[in-house]
């Protein structure tokens, strides 16, 4: 999937999806220094969405940085209207 999501932003660099894409592959990879690189294009292409601070809240989670998750979950969860998504994140944060 990296190399997928790679390819489609190195062809069209403002594809907000790829954008997201390549950072959760890097994310599941456990390479969140790419990952992160990943997350400060995508925001420079899309802006700070709701669905974007929540995928790097998740990002936090896996590095176990609890703080640092829950702060970004808790944006992301007040400006989403379907909060299901959001909620898995801040349970499995809360679990963990």
């Amino acid at each position: 999937a990296e190399q997928h999501f790679r390819k489609a932003v190195e062809l069209k660099s403002d594809n907000a999806e790829a954008w997201m894409g390549l950072a959760a592959s890097y994310d599941e990879l456990g390479r969140f220094d790419f990952a992160d690189r990943a997350y400060a294009q995508l925001l420079k292409v899309a802006g700070r969405k709701p669905q974007i601070v929540n995928n790097m809240g998740y990002s936090q989670l896996l590095r176990g940085n609890k703080k640092r998750a829950r702060a970004l979950l808790l944006e992301a969860k007040a400006g989403m209207a379907d909060q299901t998504v959001v909620n898995a994140n801040l349970a499995l944060l809360d679990k963990g």
